[in-house]
């Protein structure tokens, strides 16, 4: 009778196994095994940059920065490193994004030779870099990314410069969500709210004529844009009377949303006209069936998708004093992914005008894709 045989624990077939390894057999293999005992973050015995980083020449980075913004302390010092971290993001980023696409291009070069032009290539590298998983756009969208974040943290060490500048800290504020005179409503929102506009919103925040009519897609974040702008007029000039007109209060009630996350107070902004009224902000123009008597002299921007060839959204986009801003689904990134996909399964005609901004004769009904999204 043969004794029992006992079952070995993890650990002492662990042994076994290594005691057979003889290590990696390639260069790579043995490059790549001598940091396999560093931990990172709080634990670890080696701290050092990560491989693809070139140390000398991120210290040049820091060095350079250094030189140009010569910060008076070490903590704007700390400031300027911070911006030296996000510009070597972003380099890193585009660098990436060069060799994906250098990659790309070969691959398609290689598999159609006879391509009579380079250009056709190129053509073709784009288009298969847009359908694998869309790569390019969660690379543009870091980069973009580290534009803001670059834009936001110059913006705060000036500012804390001319803190530490001044003779006394009660003369400057360092509340990094105050609005500079003359910023650029465009820069201010997209920092503040760390968001990316789409042409038609930075168009309504910076449009100055008496009469502007959007015309855009359903879902475009034509409120949201709306209340940018009354927000940024109302920082910029708090005795501004601002009138913000929509069906159940919903753009006031964004307004006031966005004023929370910014941490700023409301000012002279009603859902109600006044005789001091300066700027009218109008969403869901084409829900207006009735010619409305709006205070005389007051700025109007209008904003809607259409509904049906008839109305007063109808009539002031064919208005010839109007300036006119057109924003279909094609031209509108912030449509998130889901509606997107969502709409495309609509009826042609449905489709022509939530997506396509068409006045047709006979109006389609509203749809609603948001809760299938959710």
């Amino acid at each position: 009778m043969q004794p029992e045989t006992r079952k070995r624990t993890r650990s002492e077939q662990a042994r076994i196994n290594g005691a057979k390894s003889r290590g990696p057999k390639t260069p790579r293999g043995a490059e790549r095994s001598k940091t396999a005992s560093i931990k990172h973050g709080l634990y670890t015995q080696n701290p050092s940059l990560l491989a693809t980083v070139d140390e000398n020449a991120f210290e040049l980075l820091r060095q350079q920065y250094q030189s140009v913004w010569n910060p008076a302390n070490s903590y704007i010092a700390d400031k300027v490193d911070d911006l030296v971290a996000i510009r070597w993001e972003l380099n890193r980023l585009r660098e990436v994004r060069r060799q994906y696409m250098a990659r790309l291009f070969n691959d398609v070069q290689a598999i159609h030779p006879e391509a009579a032009a380079e250009t056709s290539v190129v053509t073709e590298t784009e288009i298969q870099a847009n359908l694998r998983d869309q790569p390019l756009d969660r690379f543009d969208l870091r980069i973009r990314r580290c534009h803001l974040e670059i834009s936001r943290a110059e913006r705060d060490i000036l500012r804390v410069d001319r803190y530490f500048s001044a003779s006394g800290p009660s003369q400057i504020s360092l509340k990094t969500n105050e609005v500079e005179p003359e910023q650029n409503p465009i820069v201010w929102a997209e920092d503040t709210f760390d968001i990316a506009l789409d042409p038609h919103q930075a168009d309504v925040l910076t449009a100055q004529a008496p009469l502007t009519v959007l015309n855009a897609a359903r879902y475009s974040g034509k409120t949201t844009t709306l209340a940018l702008r009354a927000l940024f007029e109302s920082i910029q000039d708090p005795n501004k009377h601002i009138a913000c007109l929509s069906p159940n209060g919903a753009l006031l009630n964004k307004v006031k949303e966005l004023a929370a996350i910014g941490g700023y107070q409301l000012n002279n902004i009603a859902a109600r006209q006044t005789k001091d009224t300066t700027l009218i902000l109008v969403d869901d123009a084409a829900d207006i069936n009735n010619v409305p008597a709006f205070t005389p002299g007051a700025q109007i921007i209008l904003a809607g998708t259409p509904k049906g060839a008839a109305g007063y959204f109808y009539s002031q986009w064919h208005n010839p004093d109007a300036v006119k801003i057109k924003a279909p689904a094609a031209a509108c990134d912030t449509i998130p992914d889901g509606i997107a996909e969502h709409a495309k399964k609509l009826a042609e005609l449905a489709y022509k005008q939530e997506f396509e901004c068409e006045f047709l004769d006979a109006p389609q009904p509203r749809c609603s894709l948001l809760p299938l999204t959710q």
